[in-house]
């Protein structure tokens, strides 16, 4: 009994651990292909003959539409299921990449990507909270794994997207990359059903609650959806938050190619790898951001106010350098402080609203933060038409993540206060037992 024990227990490892493997390489393919797509912006750009604002529409499209996609995402995996639900959405999403090779028209061509998009978040904005009810004893470790997958796909989409448009153009690139993405269709068979791995009580009593006829039902559609969340200050600002840091965040991936390349003159072949750097840096930052984040000492709220201000700082001086070393040193520091975001966020979410707010707090929060992808970097390519200086643009970037600070510090002030008087309290019971060990001692004696 003791070795089938033994063998069950290694079984259940080695799953997991490829489970853990398999949502790496999704993101690599995916996510971290859609955040280079910037240097197909500037190769659009030429071909459309259309300004920097409307081309960056390409740009956004996958990513912001993901986001913004989530609450149904969360919605259609507890209803049919992640497995399902994954490997559907992984084929609409490759093949609205690779059909977006054949279009000549650029109205066409945002439609393609936005029907990507649309299968890239069915399963993507499931993916993190998936993982975390999974490996909650180890979710910033998981967390940081996964999100460094991301920036593994950041580094070397690069060089991949480069090597195809010297050979085969931007038609023959994303025809390639409709076929790596295709690849996440037989990764998603390695992830099991929900079923196998139970999400928290309270989630098995939405389900209860569905299948009750005899209750109100406008009660069990809030219970349901969670709508109470937004009765909450503290939701409702971690929700603005995610809106406009993710606008920043959009500035910066869809234009520091074309940015960079203006701005600290340098040739359009060395600006496509500033991504590059971004992508190297961050594959080391978010495991080590998510290691701090595991310290007992170290309190993740306020690492991730600090990062994100050092984040808009570092933005705001790209117009002042100049030389392709200062665009990777600047896109490589950029790198580590993103990694904030990508893996502190959601581990604040589950700080502040417990395993039962996870999932929905995730997704409403990264639905508005895909709206504001989508804003962040059309408007800074129209100030960019207007104005004919990418220096603005940074400008504008920088404020958006400043501002995006200044929504978080009433939160983080009452987060700090509730962290004293925990400290206070844990002391003032020391203290008390010490004393009773002195009193003890003292009648013994």
């Amino acid at each position: 009994m003791a070795s089938d024990k033994m063998v069950v227990n290694e079984s259940s490892d080695l799953l997991e651990t490829i489970i853990v493997i398999s949502a790496g390489l999704v993101s690599a393919f995916i996510m971290g292909g859609s955040y280079t797509d910037g240097i197909l912006v500037v190769e659009w750009m030429e071909y459309f003959h259309q300004g920097s604002g409307v081309t960056a529409w390409l740009g956004t499209a996958i990513v912001g539409i993901c986001f913004c996609g989530a609450p149904v995402a969360s919605l259609l995996v507890k209803r049919f299921g992640f497995r399902k639900v994954f490997i559907i959405a992984s084929t609409i999403n490759a093949s609205a990449l690779a059909v977006t090779s054949f279009t000549y028209n650029i109205y066409l061509a945002m439609a393609l990507r936005v029907l990507a998009g649309f299968g890239l978040t069915f399963h993507f904005c499931a993916l993190g909270p998936y993982l975390l009810y999974r490996f909650s004893n180890q979710a910033a470790l998981v967390q940081g794994l996964r999100t460094a997958s991301i920036s593994l796909g950041i580094l070397t989409f690069p060089f991949i997207i480069n090597y195809c448009l010297k050979q085969y153009g931007w038609r023959g690139c994303c025809l390639i990359i409709g076929g790596i993405a295709s690849q996440q269709c037989a990764l998603g068979l390695l992830f099991r059903h929900w079923s196998n791995k139970p999400l928290p009580e309270h989630e098995e009593n939405q389900e209860a609650l569905l299948e009750q006829n005899n209750g109100d039902n406008n009660k069990r559609f809030r219970d349901l959806h969670q709508l109470d969340l937004f009765k909450r200050k503290t939701f409702v600002a971690c929700a603005i938050h995610c809106f406009i840091i993710n606008g920043g965040l959009s500035i910066i991936y869809v234009h520091i190619v074309s940015g960079t390349r203006v701005l600290l003159e340098i040739s359009p072949e060395q600006a496509r790898f500033t991504l590059s750097a971004i992508g190297l840096s961050t594959l080391f930052a978010r495991i080590v951001v998510s290691f701090m984040a595991k310290h007992p000492r170290i309190d993740t709220f306020t690492l991730y106010i600090i990062l994100n201000i050092l984040l808009a700082i570092q933005v705001g001086v790209i117009p002042f350098m100049k030389g392709y070393t200062a665009a990777l040193a600047v896109s490589a520091s950029i790198g580590f402080l993103m990694s904030g975001f990508g893996c502190l966020f959601v581990l604040i979410l589950l700080e502040q609203f417990g395993r039962e707010y996870l999932y929905m707090s995730f997704a409403y929060s990264h639905s508005l933060g895909g709206l504001g992808y989508l804003l962040g970097a059309p408007v800074a390519g129209w100030i960019y038409d207007t104005t004919g200086n990418y220096a603005v643009s940074f400008y504008c970037c920088a404020g958006l993540l400043i501002l995006s600070v200044l929504i978080l510090i009433p939160d983080w002030i009452v987060h700090i206060k509730k962290l004293m008087k925990t400290d206070r309290t844990k002391d003032h019971k020391e203290t008390i037992i010490s004393a009773n060990y002195i009193a003890s001692l003292q009648s013994l004696a």
